[in-house]
């Protein structure tokens, strides 16, 4: 049985990082990103199942509009899939020096901010992100407007804002023991 595997990411874009950088943490966006692109696809499809019913069951020959809309499904669908295929290869990495973000599947694209240069540092979570698990970071830098000034749809948001925050302010606080 022959298995296709995506090359790991991880091991892909360790070429972005300088000799002595060292990765912290490497996240690919929630899923939830995904969760619009997913319910237009599933309105054109029903729409266009909707419609053939419609028009099948009151003897009305509307195969232009019909087919129309099968049409407008089938690129819905492939816009979906592209968009799948983008969110697997898009993600964001933490090193011991800056922050990156890869994108892109033809054109990669990298962002960077190196961590010495953040100043504020702001963390956000609206109701769904608090139900599904993701939250968004406003990065802000010295006056300068940077490419990674907001990052949304990060997972496990409260684990990454205190990695980042240790990493570029420096001690977390030593956990609670005995005294």
């Amino acid at each position: 049985m022959v298995r296709l595997q995506l090359p790991d990411p991880a091991q892909r874009d360790t070429k972005y990082l300088a000799s002595q950088e060292r990765l912290v943490m490497m996240v690919r966006l929630h899923w939830a990103v995904l969760l619009p692109v997913f319910l237009q696809t599933l309105g054109a499809v029903l729409l266009a199942l909707v419609a053939n019913i419609l028009f099948a069951a009151q003897d009305v020959d509307a195969g232009f509009i019909t087919t129309l809309l099968w049409y407008f499904a089938l690129f819905m669908i492939l816009r979906m899939l592209w968009k799948v295929a983008d969110w697997q290869f898009d993600h964001l990495m933490i090193t011991d020096k800056r922050l990156l973000k890869v994108s892109g599947i033809f054109f990669r694209k990298v962002q960077t901010m190196p961590l010495s240069k953040i100043t504020d540092l702001t963390y956000n979570r609206d109701p769904l992100g608090r139900l599904l698990g993701y939250g968004e970071f406003v990065v802000e830098s010295a006056g300068q407007d940077q490419a990674l000034s907001k990052i949304q749809f990060l997972p496990r948001p409260d684990r990454l804002y205190l990695t980042l925050v240790d990493m570029t302010f420096g001690g977390a606080p030593s956990p609670a023991g005995d005294d």
